[in-house]
């Protein structure tokens, strides 16, 4: 990463100051320029969010996702730019792009994305043309004849996990297991943890660098909103085999998948829409793990998707739980009511 870099980002409307953003952009460049350090200078940032959008402001998700890249260690392979990584040239996993379509880094988000709106909309319908050129494994998501039950299944056409609902109820199987949701609620028997998960999702909801917190509680559940609810999926025995954190909705993206040893997925989404959107599963590290796009989509039958997991990953029972429980938070991802 470099002053250049930096200088061409450019964020898609959004809820951050976007004059505070710009005037951090600019002093990182020319600290990276001069050869500094600009940990510090990251770390200490801090940006209003608005109450709610109003096209004057940056993408949240987009400028966490930028201002923690530069914070990772050199040695990480995108910012060193000589990774092995198959998926390294598949652009950007949010609303951002580093074309440098809309001049310096000095416009609100206002002015510079009304010119380069078109431009990025074309980019996000690009990438989800050439979704099938990233190797790895290839999997279909979809309902199947059974009411309510979904399958993540291979091109032959095998079937790896499902996901089924019974009225309120949704269990998900695979390796010839079912496991059910339990939700998990602050208590001295609280799993190793929870205070971590709870903390990081509602971490990712105020955003990163946020100068003020958001509150949203929900009625009849006095002190814990959506933000830091926290869900189990457990075996029979009650064992957690994961733990579901947050949500994608109204254009923002802090739902998180949690395994047990703490390693854990967000799941970020790029697009103006969910026919031109791609949304990627990163680990914490910030490697690129799944990738989802919407090839039709049905009000009755919900959503078919086509799913790559990055070459890197074993698609163990863990993963594959991981992939139908995550894979209509894409979707949702553009709702804005209700």
């Amino acid at each position: 990463m470099n002053g250049d870099h930096v200088r061409t980002v450019r964020f898609y409307s959004g809820e951050y100051d976007a004059w505070k953003v710009d005037d951090l952009l600019r002093r990182v460049a020319a600290e990276l320029d001069a050869g500094r350090p600009v940990g510090s200078l990251i770390n200490n940032a801090q940006f209003r969010r608005a109450g709610h959008l109003t096209g004057k402001g940056y993408d949240v998700d987009a400028v966490d996702w930028f201002l923690d890249q530069i914070l990772l260690p050199p040695s990480h392979s995108k910012l060193a730019g000589n990774g092995e990584d198959p998926w390294r040239d598949l652009g950007e996993v949010t609303r951002l792009t580093l074309s440098g379509v809309s001049g310096t880094a000095k416009h609100s988000a206002g002015r510079a994305w009304l010119a380069s709106k078109e431009h990025f909309s074309k980019e996000c319908e690009k990438a989800w043309r050439h979704f099938e050129v990233a190797p790895g494994t290839h999997l279909l998501w979809g309902q199947v004849n059974t009411a309510g039950s979904r399958e993540l299944r291979t091109p032959e056409e095998q079937t790896i996990a499902s996901l089924r609902r019974y009225g309120p109820f949704r269990t998900a199987s695979t390796g010839g297991r079912t496991f059910t949701f339990k939700r998990i609620r602050p208590a001295k028997s609280s799993p190793p943890g929870f205070a971590e998960i709870v903390a990081r999702s509602g971490r990712d909801y105020d955003g990163h660098f946020a100068e003020n917190s958001h509150s949203w509680i929900v009625r009849n559940d006095p002190g814990i909103g959506p933000k830091h609810r926290v869900r189990g999926l457990v075996d029979k025995t009650g064992t957690p085999i994961l733990y579901t954190s947050g949500r994608n909705f109204a254009f923002r993206a802090w739902a998180s998948i949690t395994f047990p040893d703490q390693r854990w997925l967000r799941f970020l989404v790029r697009g103006t829409e969910d026919r031109n959107a791609i949304m990627t599963a990163v680990d914490q590290a910030g490697n690129r793990a799944i990738r989802y796009r919407i090839i039709s989509s049905r009000y009755f039958t919900g959503d078919t998707m086509e799913i790559t997991v990055h070459p890197d990953w074993k698609l163990i029972d863990e993963l594959a739980l991981a992939i139908v429980i995550s894979a209509h938070w894409l979707h949702e991802y553009f709702w804005t009511g209700g």
